[in-house]
């Protein structure tokens, strides 16, 4: 696990949902949930990951419509992979692949 990539999603996403609070009261809801989380890992004490199904509020996006904010919602992928471990060496590869494919080399 990455400490200093998981504090740094942590911190945006972080920004971001008290931004989002002020306007959407499911943004504000979603914060609360991950407060404890987000602390943990803004503040490097995360030492291991944590489960895939652990990390609050996934359904916050399909099911209560958080998904229309499309800035929030790739933070909070980016914080759920971090959290959980981080990419997969399999996925990272396949993303370098196809970036490099679409590059011409």
């Amino acid at each position: 696990m990455n400490i200093t990539k998981l504090r740094s999603t942590a911190l945006k996403l972080q920004h971001q949902l008290d931004e989002y609070s002020e306007i959407d009261p499911e943004a504000a809801a979603l914060c609360s949930d991950l407060k404890p989380l987000l602390e943990l890992a803004k503040a490097g004490n995360l030492s291991e990951p944590i489960q895939i199904g652990a990390v609050l509020g996934h359904y916050r996006f399909t099911e209560k419509n958080l998904q229309r904010y499309g800035e929030l919602e790739d933070t909070y992928a980016d914080f759920s992979i971090e959290v959980t471990g981080g990419e997969p060496l399999s996925l990272s590869l396949w993303i370098e692949s196809r970036n490099n494919g679409q590059n011409g080399e």
